[in-house]
């Protein structure tokens, strides 16, 4: 095989295993969460599927670049860990040290992550390469690909919201639609009264956002347990008004202030 047909032939195996794992991670959350609306950041669902799929697409055909498997490999986990790392740096912070500083900290374990889609690339090419010596059917060569689509298609599914975060969105939007038929503070859901202009301003769509650090929502909280789940739904409403909550074990009373 030929360089350019090995580089082709990457980029299309990418695309193809990029396409599974992207559409899978970037929708589950709306098809286990129908009834409410999903905070997109831009460039909307569709353009991260897009811009995911082509990344790996990109990492395909740099696995496949070398003449050896191994550079292709290497090459392939610190490319894929650089964008990956600084996409989400620049998505995360909005300043220079914050995106730096994420950068510095979620690089390394990403290596982990690409390296082996690079080697997974390398093996995949093999297995589609004609041997005269040992003859495959051509369709037979393709159950390898058929298969590693499926694998990354359901490697998506580790995108899923913990059970802590889909039930605290349940009952937010419980709350939240309670608390839009309220026409005075006083007869709002008590986690709803300590979130200034509710009443006023909580008119119209708004989605759900998942925060990352619940320790910047400035509300007393429950102390938990180390390392227990404490879901920070950050609600945002077209008009540009915007609350956050946190839902602190048992997940049921959340603590909520406007920010």
């Amino acid at each position: 095989m030929t360089r350019v047909s090995r580089v082709r032939t990457g980029l299309i195996l990418g695309l193809i295993l990029g396409a599974g794992y992207s559409i899978t991670s970037n929708l589950i959350n709306k098809w286990m969460l129908p009834e409410v609306n999903l905070f997109a950041p831009p460039p909307g669902t569709l353009g991260l599927i897009l811009i995911s799929t082509t990344m790996f697409g990109l990492l395909g055909a740099i696995a496949a670049w070398p003449e050896e498997s191994l550079p292709g490999v290497i090459l392939t986990g610190i490319v894929g860990s650089l964008l990956s790392s600084l996409w989400i740096a620049l998505t995360a912070t909005g300043n220079r040290a914050g995106t730096f500083f994420v950068l510095f900290i979620v690089i390394l374990p990403r290596v982990f992550f690409y390296a082996p889609f690079g080697a997974l690339i390398r093996w995949l090419l093999g297995s589609l390469e004609y041997r005269p010596y040992k003859p495959v059917a051509p369709a037979r060569r393709l159950i390898p690909v058929l298969l590693s689509f499926v694998a990354f298609t359901l490697l998506g599914l580790v995108s899923l919201y913990p059970q802590e975060t889909r039930l605290s969105i349940g009952r937010m939007e419980a709350l939240i639609q309670e608390g839009m038929q309220a026409p005075s503070r006083d007869e709002l859901p008590k986690p709803l009264q300590n979130v200034e202009g509710f009443v006023e301003n909580a008119v119209g769509a708004y989605t759900y956002d998942i925060g990352r650090d619940p320790e910047v929502l400035p509300v007393q909280r429950p102390v938990v347990e180390y390392g227990a789940s404490e879901p920070f739904l950050i609600i945002r409403f077209e008009n540009g008004f915007r609350f956050g909550c946190v839902f602190s074990p048992p997940y049921v009373v959340p603590a909520c202030v406007d920010f």
